[in-house]
């Protein structure tokens, strides 16, 4: 009787596990962006990223939760490392909120629409320029369409930097849109490969200090990157290079460095 119940056990997650990633066969979304997807009700998601951005290298730990089946919920917590003279320590958390508000579903794929909310949190051991030790919002609307062998994003970010002291960050516009294919039809029992090409434009303000604006602040930028999804059942990998195409900075400013991005993505079986 015992060992029965623990075959049903085992039956049942493993039936969950099976219905979800066949239900994630189209839960991809931009790398250096985001998307309108959500994990369905009660599904969670941890994702581990390690990304060498402009203040080198960090790991981002993101644990994602699905209130409702248009509602997902994410806290984010970045790992950076030693740097120069910066010593290892950990970042702000940020805590977001996304809404899928429309969904069209078409045969071999979808539409979709979010709107996504975020706060970052002040605190953490490093505060560093992209982050600071203040408080920021984000919010964002994403489009989505999702295919048996297309992919296709586009989304509008905006950025409010919060204030350290009596520096006031200058808060920031992203524009991004993306395009993927799935060059082979695999079955959920085989690997399944998606290529990503993503462009992304900013625009940020200038910072003001003391009143008074930075002249060695604020602009403009493009950048492209190439990327990779590698899912098999419920696990995925996924990886991309970011590099900018041209960049017009206010005054003297140090370039961007190129990203690199690598993240590993693990769907869990829905739990109350």
């Amino acid at each position: 009787m015992k060992q029965a119940r623990w075959n049903s056990i085992i039956a049942n997650i493993t039936f969950s596990l099976i219905l979800l990633a066949a239900s994630a066969v189209f839960a991809h979304e931009p790398l250096f962006g985001l998307g309108p997807h959500t994990v369905g009700q009660y599904v969670w998601e941890v994702e581990s990223t390690m990304e060498r951005g402009q203040e080198g290298w960090a790991n981002e730990f993101d644990l994602i939760y699905g209130l409702s089946p248009n509602i997902a919920l994410t806290t984010t917590l970045p790992y950076q490392f030693s740097r120069e003279n910066e010593s290892a320590g950990l970042g702000a958390v940020t805590l977001r909120g996304k809404y899928r508000f429309y969904r069209r579903d078409f045969r071999n794929g979808s539409d979709a629409f979010a709107f996504h909310a975020g706060i970052k949190l002040p605190g953490g051991k490093r505060a560093f320029a992209n982050y600071g030790n203040s408080t920021d919002y984000f919010f964002a609307l994403y489009f989505g369409r999702e295919s048996r062998t297309r992919y296709a994003f586009a989304d509008v970010r905006y950025l409010v930097r919060g204030s350290t002291r009596d520096l006031n960050r200058g808060n920031v516009w992203n524009f991004d849109a993306a395009y993927g294919i799935r060059p082979w039809r695999m079955e959920y029992l085989q690997p399944d490969l998606v290529l990503l090409l993503e462009a992304l434009g900013e625009v940020s303000n200038r910072n003001t200090f003391g009143g008074r604006q930075d002249a060695n602040s604020g602009g403009s930028g493009f950048s492209l990157a190439p990327g990779f999804f590698l899912s098999y059942r419920n696990v995925m990998l996924k990886g991309g290079v970011k590099f900018r195409v041209f960049q017009n900075l206010n005054g003297s400013q140090k370039k961007d460095r190129t990203e690199f991005l690598l993240a590993v993505d693990i769907h869990m079986p829905p739990f109350k």
